[in-house]
């Protein structure tokens, strides 16, 4: 009898003791869940109480310690741009504790590059709070930016490349770095890890300093040169998408004739690749090789007939060749497959302007506007007609719209002005 009472006893206590725990570990869920959602509406003060409480009822500790990390940077972030948000901690204490936090998860998971990114971004608000208290000394000047670095910067940068080789093939660790390093005004060491970027992911448009205008030659052949690389290991994204994308960002960056040699090589192994169709047939007509544009022009426009950029191209190679019927009417075909492109109906109302059809002309101005009453372009572009023209009817509501659209703007009043109207 004692022995079965003891059994029972036991029995109870696990199952007491399993009850708890999973008690606890439910609030501690629940907890966790009201500090993301405080985080989502941007309560910085009840976020940071949801995931304290959550840890201390013994919630997943690498999980909360990682939310907290984010939710203090976050606050970093927003404070260092001057929004007016409520940290959950001020910002020197925010740095201290993020560093104690950020240490012990890569004491325990030290092969995991996302905590080494958090531990850079942590050093440079770190070294952004120091440059705000230290007095400026211009004796510390000098032509390299590297050389002034301070040690939170050196090992903001140190971390981040941890990162980039605990996970080199995640492109957006070597794009920190190029941001970075173009931060500081170092191009050379920029361009390394641009070249490693697309080497890792050869898709101009997830990298966004090189659209920039004016690209630095040495970061345009480091990113020609991470083209190459991505075609020596096995890849995701297709060859011919590659191919394709580096014609693109050639011919984007003048280098026409060797677009057209990557574009034919896309072409060779996807014949019904649409960009570089649509490309080619811009690098053509960039060289004035107006039959082949137009060629690859209307095979782009058979492989994606709802698309207006290809109707849109034959109507500047028609133009270029001086045949405005033709440009006329593949301007308007562009225009009826994007009712809404306010630079399609401009395009039209110009050739239309140059064939002395003006009063069509004015109505793609106008519709252009009322198509998009909010456009300022659009209202500037009626009131540019109506001033070639000379005609002083719609003036009063056109330079009334642009008035009340932006009042900070004073040259729609100076033309206003200067034919005899004030906008008042």
């Amino acid at each position: 009898m004692v022995r079965k009472f003891g059994l029972l006893l036991c029995c109870a206590i696990l199952l007491g003791s399993e009850s708890v725990y999973f008690a606890r570990r439910t609030a501690a869920g629940l907890f966790r869940l009201r500090g993301e959602r405080a985080f989502f509406r941007n309560d910085h003060e009840k976020s940071w109480d949801g995931y304290r409480r959550s840890l201390a009822l013994g919630g997943d500790r690498d999980r909360l310690e990682t939310d907290q990390a984010e939710l203090l940077l976050f606050g970093l972030d927003q404070s260092s741009t001057g929004a007016r948000v409520r940290p959950a901690l001020p910002p020197q204490e925010a740095v201290r504790v993020a560093f104690q936090l950020l240490a012990r998860r890569i004491s325990e998971t030290p092969y995991r590059a996302y905590d080494w990114a958090l531990v850079s971004d942590v050093y440079f608000h770190a070294a952004r709070l120091h440059r705000r208290e230290m007095p400026l000394d211009l004796s510390s000047l000098t032509d390299n930016p590297l050389d002034i670095l301070l040690p939170e910067e050196r090992l903001g940068l140190a971390a981040l490349q941890t990162a980039s080789r605990l996970e080199p093939n995640n492109y957006i660790y070597h794009d920190l770095l190029v941001e970075k390093f173009l931060e500081l005004g170092s191009v050379s060491r920029a361009a390394i890890y641009c070249r490693r970027s697309v080497a890792a992911n050869p898709v101009v448009g997830d990298h966004p300093y090189l659209l920039r205008p004016n690209l630095d030659p040495e970061l345009f052949e480091a990113a020609i040169q991470g083209f190459d690389d991505s075609r020596r290991v096995v890849s995701m994204i297709p060859r011919a998408v590659v191919d394709a994308d580096e014609g693109e960002f050639l011919r984007q960056n003048g280098q026409t004739e060797r677009a057209i040699e990557f574009l034919n090589q896309a072409l060779e192994r996807a014949p019904d690749l649409f960009d570089a169709r649509f490309d080619l047939g811009m690098a053509n007509y960039t060289l004035a090789r107006y039959d082949e544009a137009l060629r690859h022009l209307r095979e782009a426009s058979r492989r994606l007939p709802e698309a207006p950029g290809p109707h849109a191209y034959m109507g500047f190679v028609y133009m270029a060749k001086g045949d405005l019927p033709a440009a006329i009417d593949q301007f308007r075909t562009a225009r009826e497959k994007e009712p809404r492109d306010v630079g399609l109906f401009h395009t039209l109302g110009d050739a239309l302007e140059k064939a002395g059809q003006v009063g069509e002309a004015e109505r793609q101005y106008v519709a252009a506007a009322n198509v998009n009453p909010e456009s300022t372009e659009a209202w500037a572009a009626v009131l540019a007609f109506y001033t070639r023209h000379r005609d002083l009817r719609p003036f009063p509501e056109v330079c009334t719209r642009l008035r009340a659209m932006d009042p900070g703007v004073t040259l729609y009043q100076e033309q206003c002005a200067s034919l005899g109207l004030e906008v008042h």
